[in-house]
């Protein structure tokens, strides 16, 4: 563990691009570290390496690539870290009413027709000095362990970090895997989900559903569930299909952004946060992860195939994961992002509250 933080402190130290992220479940930290500090976009959906896309959908997403990185495996060991941070932001003045104000005016447009949900959200900002970007991974991964962690960083773009519970796309050969999020609660509140919530759901699962239609085959759609997520709970849907002739490239298309970061109809969603958001969501409610990674699968160990077991095949996988809950710092500035999904039966001030919950999420590990 302490071989992982150091190769994180030179790297930050030296302001060189990396990132190091860990997957739910795996007892390691997987880290990239690109040769030199060139900026690179993704030129092609069949390229292999580590991958960060932003919101902005007419945008590359940026590659550390496979092939111009040195990708290391540490082992996880559970840190000893520093009590849980009290760090908190100062509301600035207006803020509160410039949410509010944004969440009605979603609200009209839904009433009026002309969109079934819009996904508003907003950023928090505060002067900060990141001192340390390997202890907040270790908090990313001690207090989420059932999400994706990560901390990546280049120095033309600054250091993101966060952990999403939320696939947006795992393939294995032709197998597509991908799941419905949407609804929030806080955990102690111990209610039952409200018809507004099980709506907002039952959109997202829908319009997944039609998207995978077009490029797959064999839909198997799971039964609704309850995820945890921290202190938050979450309605999940879980899709897989087997793809068809279509690229990733285009099912992700299709996909991205999903009617839980965004809205439905998607186009008609998108032009209203492009138009009263008032901000640049950057990489928030983008996706990142693996794209085409070697995945080693030795052969049967019966005695009978002894012979066999020097062979393994490779074969390439992908985990790429919607970048919620996250933030973002450089020039000395923490940023937060947080939204929630507007239905026309949402209420202004219990969305405010919604966010409020949801900046908790990394306001703990700062």
């Amino acid at each position: 563990m302490q071989e992982l933080i150091q190769y994180i402190d030179d790297a930050w130290a030296s302001q060189l691009p990396f990132v190091a992220y860990h997957v739910p479940g795996a007892r390691e930290v997987t880290c990239f570290f690109p040769e030199d500090s060139e900026l690179r976009h993704l030129q092609a959906y069949d390229e292999a390496g580590f991958i960060f896309s932003p919101f902005e959908t007419s945008s590359q997403p940026l590659v550390f690539p496979e092939a111009v990185s040195e990708v290391l495996k540490f082992e996880l060991i559970d840190p000893e870290l520093e009590p849980q941070s009290n760090f908190r932001i100062n509301e600035k003045p207006g803020e509160k009413e410039n949410y509010l104000k944004l969440v009605s005016n979603a609200i009209d447009q839904i009433r009026a027709g002309e969109v079934r949900k819009i996904v508003t959200s907003r950023k928090i900002s505060a002067e900060y000095e990141l001192k340390n970007p390997a202890e907040l991974l270790l908090k990313l991964i001690y207090f989420y362990p059932e999400a994706f962690t990560y901390v990546w960083f280049h120095p033309e773009v600054g250091l993101w970090a966060g952990a999403s519970p939320e696939i947006l796309a795992k393939t294995y050969r032709t197998q597509f895997k991908t799941m419905a999020l949407a609804g929030t609660k806080r955990v102690e509140e111990g209610r039952t989900w409200t018809e507004k919530e099980l709506d907002e759901q039952q959109i997202v699962t829908d319009e997944i559903v039609k998207a995978l239609n077009k490029h797959g085959e064999n839909l198997d759609i799971s039964e609704r569930q309850t995820d945890k997520a921290g202190e938050l709970l979450h309605l999940r849907t879980d899709i897989t299909a087997t793809l068809k002739s279509s690229k990733l490239g285009d099912v992700l298309r299709e996909l991205h952004p999903t009617p839980a970061v965004c809205g439905l109809p998607k186009d008609k969603a998108y032009q209203f946060l492009n138009k009263h958001e008032g901000y640049d969501r950057q990489f928030y409610t983008g996706f990142f992860g693996e794209l085409n990674m070697p995945q080693h699968n030795q052969r049967s160990t019966r005695t009978r195939n002894q012979e066999n077991q020097a062979y393994k095949s490779v074969v390439r996988a992908s985990s790429l994961y919607v970048n919620l809950r996250c933030v973002s710092y450089a020039a000395e500035k923490i940023n937060i992002y947080v939204g929630g999904g507007i239905t026309k039966d949402s209420i202004p001030k219990e969305e405010w509250t919604e966010t409020v919950n949801k900046s908790r999420t990394m306001l703990k590990v700062l």
